[in-house]
């Protein structure tokens, strides 16, 4: 239904509340084993692999490629394995079980993960069982082993809950194409009833009136009774020719336009957000509807490949150009794309229709941090300066107009086209 691009290999993300009260708790864990280590030699190296042991989970939620984000992860895990030996009194288990709970997202699904996992419980229940001179320290692997295994079952209902969300934003673009496709055919159903009925019945009735006028003129009626069948005659001229204008509206598709944006943002099953600047001037009629198109392909595709970023929609009318952008954020931490595909004409087809209404569409990754970003242009058919001094314009800028909470090849990290 629609294209998308890649975002390049980079697939950099922002941080959340999540990370940021996780890594306040890293900091805090790792302060306090400082202080129970004895020693200045055995405090700095305790320091050093809390560090260490941050810098894993940072490089594994932000800098590393999805391929070797194992990496950080393990040295997370065994900084934290270090320090639990040299400060047994202190915390250096939740580094462990913070390494445990992100080591199923970095790690494909098979007998690798389940290895990986096993080694990581049976090795924590091991260090537990050290430190605390009791084989019931054995039992902490459990412990380990159950985080990861709720990392999982999380990490599955996240794919599945982002899925629908893709699906359901492609259930409703399709439910729309329906109704619209419903209305036009009732239309023309009516069109037809006016085209044979109405219409025809106005013509025989100009046609009657015509002929009485003549026979009338013929046997010297008088003014009084000419004039009135002339000024019926002429209504009746007058009603074909409307019934026939209001036929071949009827026909012609219904069109959306900007007005159409605020509930299509305000519907969006995920998080997306409208923000109108400047004074609205006025599209033509398939400029309008062809940005609708656009916004409405724009963030379909967000939903697919950018499953749970927020979606930004900024509509600003320049003068005598329309501008609207529609960006993501990138895939969130720890997530990827919801597998849902399109078509893979969407870009294209996006392209070529606006370019048809004499406006241009660039696509591309954000200039500013992650995510990707669509700018659509296009002319402004009546500006708000060609209405006069006393025309009221549009939107005051910076008002935000609606918010929701609740796209050739898919979508890659390889910067390649991709279709929807």
């Amino acid at each position: 239904m629609s294209t998308w691009l890649g975002t390049g290999p980079a697939r950099r993300r922002t941080f959340d509340r999540r990370d940021l009260v996780g890594a306040t708790a890293m900091v805090i864990c790792v302060a306090v084993s400082v202080i129970a280590a004895h020693g200045v030699a055995l405090k700095v190296t305790v320091g050093v692999l809390g560090a260490l042991a941050e810098l894993g989970l940072l490089l594994n939620r932000r800098f590393l490629p999805p391929r070797v984000a194992v990496l950080g992860v393990a040295l997370t895990i065994c900084t934290g394995y270090a320090i639990t030996l040299l400060a047994p009194n202190g915390l250096g288990e939740v580094p462990v079980l913070a390494g445990a709970a992100v080591l199923p997202m970095a790690v494909p699904a098979g007998p690798v993960r389940n290895a990986c996992v096993a080694v990581v419980a049976v090795a924590f229940g091991a260090t537990i069982a050290v430190i605390s001179r009791s084989p019931a320290g054995l039992l902490a692997g459990v412990g380990a082993w159950f985080i990861s295994d709720r990392s999982i079952e999380h990490a599955a209902l996240q794919a599945e809950r982002d899925r629908a969300v893709a699906l359901l934003a492609e259930v409703e673009a399709s439910r729309q194409a329906l109704q619209e496709a419903a209305a036009v055919e009732e239309r023309g159903r009516i069109a037809r009833e006016m085209h044979d009925v109405l219409a025809h019945s106005l013509a025989g009735l100009s046609v009657q009136l015509q002929a009485v006028r003549v026979i009338a003129a013929r046997e010297g009626a008088p003014a009084a009774l000419t004039e009135p069948l002339d000024r019926a005659a002429e209504l009746a001229r007058d009603g074909v020719q409307e019934a026939r204008a209001a036929v071949g509206a009827l026909r012609a598709a219904p069109l959306r336009g900007v007005d159409d944006l605020g509930r299509l943002v305000g519907g969006f099953p995920s998080e997306a957000r409208l923000r109108v600047t400047g004074r609205a001037g006025r599209l033509a009629p398939e400029a309008g509807h062809a940005m609708y198109r656009a916004v409405q392909e724009a963030m379909t595709n967000a939903a697919r490949y950018a499953t749970g970023s927020p979606i930004e929609v900024d509509v600003a009318w320049e003068g005598r150009t329309a501008r609207v952008t529609v960006r993501d954020h990138g895939l969130p931490a720890g997530r990827g794309p919801s597998g849902v595909q399109g078509s893979g004409t969407g870009l294209r087809s996006m392209a070529e229709r606006i370019e048809a209404a004499g406006g241009s569409l660039d696509a591309g990754p954000a200039p500013a941090g992650p995510g990707w970003r669509i700018v659509v242009e296009l002319p402004v058919a009546e500006a708000p300066e060609d209405r006069g001094a006393g025309a009221v314009g549009g939107a005051a800028a910076g008002r935000t107009t609606a918010s929701a909470g609740g796209s050739t090849t898919p979508r890659d990290h390889g910067g390649k086209e991709a279709g929807a």
